[in-house]
């Protein structure tokens, strides 16, 4: 079996013992890599600050829908995480420049946002009485965007 050659400025993580190199035995597994030790964090998936200052990150393919037994997802640890918030965006002198939705010109949108959820009180709501638009992209009156 070739193995890789390391420089001399990176170190190759300890191998489990009992696992054969090169092969990830079973179907729908967890397995864990790790390009340092102990970058992993151990007993728990996104601790509040990971080790070597790395970001941790879960990325879901499967549908809301499915049973949690069925999840399939991946933990991610980045170097720099995928969404980064910036600085308040500076309001710019275009005027025939208009982004939707297009209420107030003096308000800018700060950036990427997290909601709490909508509080509807005790209302008797049906799934359509319940629908609340979180964002638009585009014109409806024009169907542009």
């Amino acid at each position: 079996m070739n193995r890789p050659t390391f420089p001399h400025s990176f170190v190759q993580a300890p191998s489990n013992d009992g696992i054969t190199e090169g092969y990830m035995p079973g179907f729908g597994n967890d397995f864990e890599t790790e390009a340092l030790p102990g970058a992993l964090p151990q007993g728990q998936n996104s601790p509040q600050k990971c080790n070597y200052g790395i970001y941790g990150e879960q990325l879901s393919g499967t549908a809301f829908t499915a049973p949690s037994h069925q999840n399939e997802r991946t933990w991610c640890y980045r170097i720099r995480p995928s969404v980064k918030h910036s600085h308040r965006y500076e309001k710019i002198d275009l005027p025939y420049w208009k982004s939707a939705p297009h209420i107030d010109p003096d308000v800018v949108s700060l950036g990427q946002y997290r909601w709490d959820p909508v509080s509807y009180g005790d209302q008797a709501l049906t799934w359509l009485t319940g629908m609340h638009t979180m964002t638009t992209a585009g014109d409806v009156n024009t169907q542009v965007g």
